[in-house]
């Protein structure tokens, strides 16, 4: 029962979490978008043109769609709130109080945040090198095609500041209080940390859908989960997070690829993130863990 409970909660908040990502997607294209005002033309001539109204629904996913991607960082970051306020009511409901119950109250030390910024920032390139060596003997060609649009969907084409804004810290925030926070208290209750670490990586990676996107965030997701464990908060994990996402953003931008292709910039760039790879990698291995989560079935 214990776990059928556990598996209810973890699906519980996924499923909150993406169906309103979707929601404010749709609500606001209609609305602040303008495609409702199609929406009803479309409902008027129904009877009259289904020739017209195929084609009006086909340009209304188009409108959808296109403004989600120019607007990306700002639907995300709404959708990614109310789903918090979501999440917090229902640990209120439970009686607990959710930013103690995954110790977002508890306070960092600035070498553990600086440390998990290295270790979300250096992901990217290794992230990087891994998919530039599969892409190199030609492995996997459509699924890097088809994660390579996905990426550039979800970045949009709007404003740099409101693209980092929302899917280089809002939504990385919330989604660390949802995994490392939310999933992983849940699988606490139930299973030792290591499981707790492993399955919630794995809850992450799916989230994402999109196979080679699933194949690095199951990784990273365990990662950060390890960082929550070394570092007794998620805080640090939080802080990789946003690292990552923002580097990702900054890095995709036009300038920065044009910047890259110097040779020069491109060793500065390699060493960097190979210095804080290894540095990250080795301070959280020999770091005594900040236990929170049992070691045994409870």
């Amino acid at each position: 029962m214990k776990y059928a409970k556990t598996a209810v909660f973890i699906l519980l908040y996924t499923f909150i979490y993406v169906f309103f990502m979707l929601f404010c997607q749709l609500v606001i294209s209609l609305t602040i978008g303008g495609a409702g005002r199609e929406l009803v033309g479309i409902i008027q001539e129904a009877p009259a043109d289904q020739g017209r109204v195929i084609e009006a629904a086909e340009s209304i996913g188009i409108r959808i769609n296109d403004y989600f991607q120019r607007n990306t960082g700002i639907i995300l970051s709404i959708s990614a709130l109310i789903s918090l306020l979501i999440f917090i009511k229902i640990f209120s409901a439970r009686k607990l109080d959710l930013f103690s119950a995954i110790h977002l109250n508890r306070k960092p030390s600035g070498t553990d945040i600086r440390y998990g910024v290295f270790a979300g920032a250096s992901a990217h390139f290794i992230i990087f090198l891994i998919a530039l060596a599969f892409q190199g003997f030609g492995l996997f060609t459509e699924a890097f095609s088809q994660h390579d649009a996905h990426i550039e969907s979800t970045f949009g084409s709007g404003g740099i500041i409101a693209t980092i804004l929302g899917i280089g810290i809002v939504v990385p925030l919330v989604e660390e209080i949802m995994f490392r926070g939310m999933i992983t208290y849940e699988l606490g209750r139930v299973a030792s940390w290591k499981a707790a670490m492993i399955i919630q990586g794995i809850v992450f990676g799916l989230y994402h859908f999109v196979p080679v996107q699933i194949a690095y965030t199951i990784p990273m997701g365990v990662y950060f989960g390890f960082i929550v464990y070394k570092t007794g908060t998620i805080w640090p994990a939080a802080a990789g997070h946003i690292a990552m996402n923002t580097v990702s953003i900054l890095l995709s931008t036009q300038t920065a690829m044009d910047f890259i292709q110097i040779p020069q910039i491109t060793l500065f760039y390699m060493v960097f993130f190979i210095y804080m790879f290894v540095s990250a990698l080795m301070y959280f291995i020999k770091k005594k863990p900040v236990l929170h989560i049992p070691d045994k079935v409870v």
